[in-house]
């Protein structure tokens, strides 16, 4: 045997080394002249594979190692040297199994076969084809849909028929898409925005709703997003899934309408019950008080009444008692005049006088209360009141009483009486002063106020406001239900007439305002006179001094008074002064001395209140007669005749009983002479 036969044999001897070590089973055969495939050698895997335990006997055919396989591939080899690999089934040691067959040419007509067992693998592969088909049909038939995108580019890589029917466009046309070919940009843009979040956390994204535009129309989804990753952890695909709850969250929405609805329709029922219980209640508490509520209306009424019999009262005696005041006051005056000289008389007809002015102002007091005082009302502002007033109550209050005005800026006009309005205010500051006998701290203080419809002594408007505010000891309860009657009192016998507050309530009622007092024992006191606004701008009144109007005349007066001692007094003073006078006792006789009177007759002087004739009703007719005549009216009170709720009528000329002769003298001469002043101020006054 040559060099090559030794290589032949050589690698032979290693083919065989290699094969026998192989954990598969492996063998050779030797093409035969008769052109079958004789046993040569076989490893241990390949006894075993058969199951006979002992190698087959040499020249024994392949089918005596490897029942069934295909003899015919195996010769094909052995004569065209190409090596194949193909499958079959064999039978094995305890069942058919599949193989794998490999089949190479080896030296001497020679051919090496390699069986592997091939079924488990198979088998795998079936299982796992057949796993995946399932999936297939679970993700295809998954009611919700169900997308796959890569994570590179984002793109469709897979769609279920759910998602498919949701979007309305065919499979074929999503997948290798992304959603910028299919959705708005700013909604294309939010979904992609969110699978990177889920990219890049690798963590599941729960959307719970999201709109998204179909060929349907809006739906609302509920989508959850997860990250697919390879085996180094890195995502490479991106699972969506998506659930339509469109209609859920229309019937959601609905079932919250529907709740609030009943919400709503319970607190209405339920306002109702308490509307009607608490109705209930009231009737209830109603009953209980019918009682209560009728004797505190029967006392009001009681009250009503004896308010308003009093304020009858004031003005029934208004006209008798002043007239007889008016008497004592001029004759006293004249007499003082007459005694010049003796001071001792002087001295007596002067206490005479005296009583009589404080007789005076006691009815003015009971006037004011019953409301049937005539006031003469300007425009006028209340912060130039309690600056005028400022230095006197400052001395009034003494030094123990610390004073305090608080004057607000802009304040509103009002049209009042300006007499009245500080006999108002005097009246609240010694009210004040007598309730801290041992000092303490009064305020003033003005401002504008608008009062609402919840004010039921006063109608809702506009209103200024003065406020009288003590320290001072209080009032309790049952006190503040009394404090305007006239003559009710707190105060020591001698100290206080009872009249002062009853005053205050008159005069601020007739003119147009209201009173409220706020007061608590060991608290002080505080008391608001509200007064209506006016518009129209504060007059300023210009002062004439005491000599500019002369006491004496030349002309003819006639004067009509039904009270003779009025009138005798009245016609000594005019007589006294110079003026001829005529007088009658009620208005036929004034009359008929017109008529029969040849010289001019320049005034006429006359009481307001007479039997059969009012003074107005004169003056009208006497005007037929004489039209050059001027009128000046008298009176203790006035009715409806010359002002209206006790303000003078316009151009109406007035003196109030009781007069003294210089007031009766002034006013006459004043209404002669028809004393003229500038636009935009008021009658003179005296100083």
């Amino acid at each position: 045997m040559g060099a090559e036969g030794s290589s032949v044999q050589e690698a032979a001897a290693r083919a065989f080394e290699l094969l026998r070590a192989m954990p598969i089973a492996a063998a050779v055969f030797r093409l035969e002249g008769d052109g079958t495939l004789g046993f040569v050698w076989a490893n241990g895997a390949a006894v075993g594979f058969v199951g006979q335990g002992v190698a087959p006997l040499p020249g024994q055919p392949l089918d005596a190692l490897f029942p069934g396989a295909d003899v015919a591939q195996c010769v094909d080899v052995a004569r065209s040297g190409e090596p194949r690999v193909f499958e079959q089934a064999i039978r094995g040691k305890l069942a058919a199994a599949q193989v794998s067959i490999t089949v190479f040419p080896l030296p001497d007509r020679c051919v090496g076969i390699v069986v592997q067992n091939v079924t488990r693998s198979r088998h795998a592969e079936r299982i796992l084809v057949e796993a995946n088909t399932f999936l297939d049909s679970v993700v295809e038939n998954i009611p919700d849909m169900v997308f796959i995108k890569d994570a590179e580019h984002l793109r469709f890589e897979r769609f279920n028929r759910a998602g498919e029917e949701l979007l309305g466009v065919p499979r074929r046309e999503l997948l290798g898409k992304s959603d910028h070919d299919f959705f708005p940009k700013d909604q294309a843009e939010f979904f992609q925005a969110r699978d990177r979040e889920v990219l890049e956390t690798k963590t599941l994204l729960d959307i719970p709703e999201e709109p998204i535009q179909t060929a349907h129309g809006q739906r609302w989804l509920h989508t959850k997003k997860i990250p697919l990753c390879d085996e180094n952890g890195e995502p490479r695909y991106l699972l969506g899934i998506s659930e339509d709850i469109t209609e859920r969250k229309k019937t959601r929405e609905e079932l919250t309408r529907a709740k609030v609805e009943l919400e709503q329709r319970v607190l209405e029922r339920t306002a109702d019950l308490q509307r009607a219980n608490a109705e209930l209640l009231r009737e209830a508490l109603s009953r209980r008080q019918a009682e209560h509520a009728l004797e505190e209306t029967e006392e009001q009424l009681r009250h009503a009444q004896k308010m308003e019999a009093v304020g009858r009262l004031a003005g029934g005696m208004a006209h008798d008692f002043n007239n007889l005041l008016s008497v004592v006051l001029s004759y006293s005056e004249l007499l003082l005049t007459d005694l010049r000289g003796d001071e001792r008389k002087r001295a007596d007809v002067d206490e005479i006088r005296r009583a009589a002015i404080r007789g005076g102002e006691l009815t003015r007091q009971l006037l004011a209360f019953g409301r049937r005082q005539v006031l003469q009302p300007r425009v006028l502002d209340l912060n130039d009141v309690l600056r005028a007033m400022d230095r006197m109550l400052r001395r009034l209050l003494g030094e123990d009483v610390e004073l305090t005005l608080s004057a607000a800026p802009g304040l509103a006009a009002v049209h009042v009486d300006p007499g009245q309005m500080e006999q108002v205010l005097l009246n609240l500051v010694v009210n004040a002063r007598d309730a801290m006998p041992h000092g303490g701290k009064l305020s003033l203080a003005t401002a504008n106020v608008v009062l609402e419809g919840d004010h039921v002594d006063l109608p809702p408007g506009s209103y200024v406001v003065m406020s009288v505010t003590d320290t001072g000891t209080g009032m309790a309860k049952d006190t503040l239900l009394r404090i305007y009657e006239p003559f009710f009192t707190t105060k020591e016998k001698g100290k206080g007439t009872g009249l002062g507050l009853s005053t205050v309530f008159g005069i601020v009622k007739q003119s147009g305002g209201g009173i409220r007092v706020e007061s608590e024992p060991g608290r002080g006191t505080t008391f608001r006179v509200y007064l209506p606004r006016t518009s129209r701008p504060p007059v300023t009144v210009v002062p004439r001094p005491p000599s500019a109007l002369p006491a004496r005349g030349a002309e003819t007066i006639l004067i009509v008074e039904d009270e003779p001692q009025m009138r005798v007094v009245a016609r000594t003073i005019l007589q006294r002064n110079g003026y001829t006078v005529l007088d009658a006792s009620d208005a036929a006789e004034a009359l008929a001395l017109a008529r029969a009177f040849a010289g001019p007759i320049e005034l006429l002087l006359t009481d307001v209140v007479m039997p059969r004739m009012s003074g107005r009703e004169l003056a009208s007719r006497l005007a037929a007669l004489r039209p050059a005549i001027r009128v000046l009216y008298m009176s203790g009170y006035t009715d409806n005749t010359v002002a209206h709720h006790g303000v003078l009528d316009e151009g109406i000329a007035f003196v109030q009983k009781p007069f003294t002769p210089d007031t009766l003298t002034e006013k006459v001469r004043e209404v002669l002479l028809a004393y003229e002043l500038p636009v935009g101020t008021a009658a003179p006054e005296r100083t």
